[in-house]
This record gives C-alpha cells, structure tokens and sequence, in this order.
C-alpha cells in the first residue's frame, strides 16, 4: 500500500517511520512545510521506501491533489490546521486517519460520505486507544452505563517547579487545563472547570500516586456514547503539578483577553505559550505514558492498564509511541481492507471485535503492553 503522512513534528516522525518500517508498505511519503524537519525524518527513517514533499497544509487545493495517489493518509498536525487537511482530504474521497480530534470533524459525515472519504477522526492514545478500548470493555461486559479513561504523559524524573515535561504542544496542554470538561454525570452531558474535579489516584510501581482531574478529551465519545449515566476523562499528573498551574491560572497567564504593552497588544496566553513552551522543554525528554480505562455495569467490570516508557534504543518517546504506532497500526489496516466505511467514522465505531485484538496485538509487537483485568 502507499501511504501519506501529514506533517513531520513529534508525532507525525513517529507514524512515518513505523509505516515505513511495516511489510504491508511499500511506500511513504512525509508532506510538511519545514524542510529541516522533512529531512530528519527521512535520516531517521532510513528506508527507501520513504520520501518526503514540501507542502503548505493549508492550501487545500494541493492538499487534496497530493492525498489522491495514496491508499490511506495519516494527518499528525496541531490544532489551527486540522481542519483544512481534513476538509482537503473529504474533497479528495480519501481514506484519512487524523490523530487530533476537533468538534467540527463530526460536520463533515455528510460530505463525506458523498464523496466516497472515510475519515477517522481522534485517533492516537487519547483520544483513540482509551475510546476503542472503553468500548471493547462495555461490549464484553455485555453492555454498561459507566466509563472512566485515565492517561498522561510524565516525565521519568520530575524537576521542579512544575514536575513535567512537554511531549506535546504546549498550546494543547494549556488546552486542556483551561478548557471546560464535558462529561456524562446522571446520564446528562455536564461541563466542569479541569482543576475543580482533582482527585488522587494510586497506581502500582513505579508510578505511585498520581493527580487526576477531568479534561476535554471524550473527544468523539461525546457522540457515539450518549446513553453513558457515567463518563469522563481525566489527566494525569505528578502530585503538586495542579497546584502550580493553578496559581498561573487564577493569576490571569492563561487569560485570552489582550493586554497593552507598549506600543503592542499581547493575550497573557500567548506570553505563556512561549515562556513555559520553554521552560517546560527543559531537560531529557524520557517519559512514561499511563493510562487506565475501566468499563462498567453494575458490580462488574473490565479495567485495561498501560505503562509505557520512552525507547531507550530507537530514542522516541512514550507519547509519540503510544500516539504514532495507533494511528500507524489503523492506517495500516485501513489500507489493507481490514476496516472499511465511508463517512467519518469515530475510532470506537471503526476498530471494533477482532479488529481491536489485532490493533493491541500489533500494539504488544511494538513493546506497547496493554492488559485487562475483569473484576465481579
């Protein structure tokens, strides 16, 4: 199969190289707008079989020229252009999986479907894995109203202040903390301010205790899970990192309202941006990523548990393993004709039954170990 990657940053890297590295691909090509990056991934890959093309995202014309001679494309782009590769890839009639997940994704079912496209929207580690599993669980139990997905990416070793370390954008994780939750309490969709719902969580060693607090990350869930009585997702932190940021916060950093100075006119967010965007690249980049999911009905239930480290060998991080390899691993099996549809199709709806068995197994080959426990 020939497969496309959408942008060459810390997630899109990953998926190209595992695609390139994967039988079933004969070929890959890396579209990005940054030639430097571009050619670190081709260096990494080390692999004939991947190319690289600089391609401005947003020009959707020539977006979805260029996704129209592939069997399958991978978007790995930040939020602001997601929404123009996934409306290049609707116009195109291709097969996209977006690891990013945006409302307005849902809105183009209808598009889609007319022009032959399948898009699957939110499909990495979370959103994605913690979704697909959340409702393979529900399944086995024979149906269920309750659901918790738990997940954070944490550094090995923890500096002060702040106790982390950015394995993402940090435009997307100062999304996550002054964003509203939205999660299913009573079976009605309720939104809760992320901080005002912390709670301690114990997880076995090395990990110990961990903050957790609710984030909009149900992503696709919100619409695919509506009958839920219980449903949320929460973030997961060293002990101490809420408070910090808290501070930050009630102080007015993560304000969007603009502020004067000088002759110039700044948003306290966007100062924030770039200030811990720094701060917190600080130092070695070795993670862990944690994750717990547990499916409910009644007294029983099916908890899955992951904790994966940062590859010491290949030098990828645990976020970009967890995130890259699922998409990779869905791609691939789109591309093979193992998961079919047209329309955009939520990660929980299109990797279902033998097809989840398939995607932990592909998973546990990559060293990305889930397990399940079933409890009365």
């Amino acid at each position: 199969m020939k497969a496309a990657v959408l942008g060459s940053g810390m997630m899109g890297s990953v998926v190209a190289w595992d695609l390139a590295r994967s039988a079933g691909v004969d070929e890959v090509v890396v579209a990005d707008i940054d030639l430097k990056r571009l050619e670190a991934v081709k260096k990494r890959a080390g692999q004939d079989r991947l190319s690289t093309e600089v391609l401005d995202i947003k020009n959707q014309e020539r977006v979805a020229k260029f996704l129209q001679g592939f069997d399958v494309s991978v978007s790995a782009l930040p939020h602001g252009v997601v929404h123009s590769s996934d409306l290049a890839a609707v116009k195109a009639g291709t097969k996209m999986v977006n690891i990013a997940f945006e409302d307005e994704q849902m809105e183009l079912d209808g598009e889609a479907k007319e022009s032959g496209a399948l898009l699957i929207p939110g499909c990495g580690v979370a959103p994605g894995l913690g979704g697909i599993l959340l409702a393979h669980g529900l399944e086995a139990l024979g149906g269920g109203d309750e659901g918790h997905i738990m997940v954070g990416g944490l550094p090995q070793d923890p500096k002060p202040p702040f106790g982390y370390r950015l394995v993402f954008s940090v435009v997307g994780l100062l999304r996550e903390y002054t964003d509203e939750a939205r999660i299913f309490r009573d079976g009605e969709l309720a939104r809760v301010k992320p901080f005002d719902t912390l709670e301690t969580i114990e997880f076995p060693p090395p990990i110990g205790k961990l903050e957790a607090f609710c984030t909009d990350g149900l992503a696709s869930l919100v619409y695919t899970m509506k009958g839920m009585k219980v449903m949320d997702e929460k973030t997961l932190r060293w002990p101490g990192h809420v408070e910090k940021m808290g501070l930050l916060m009630d102080s007015g950093y993560f304000s969007k309202e603009k502020l004067r100075l000088g002759d110039a006119e700044v948003a306290p967010i966007e100062m924030s941006w770039a200030v811990l965007g720094r701060k917190l690249s600080e130092g070695e980049v070795r993670d862990f990523t944690v994750m717990r999911v547990v499916a409910r009905s009644g007294n029983r239930a099916i908890t899955y548990d992951m904790v994966d480290r940062f590859d010491e060998v290949e030098g990828i991080t645990s976020m970009g393993r967890t995130t890259g390899y699922t998409a990779s691993i869905v791609a691939q099996m789109i591309g093979a004709g193992e998961i079919r549809g047209e329309g955009v199709v939520a990660p929980e709806r299109a990797v279902v039954g033998k097809e989840v068995d398939k995607l932990l197994s592909e998973l546990d080959s990559r060293g990305v170990v889930v397990s399940a426990t079933r409890s009365a």
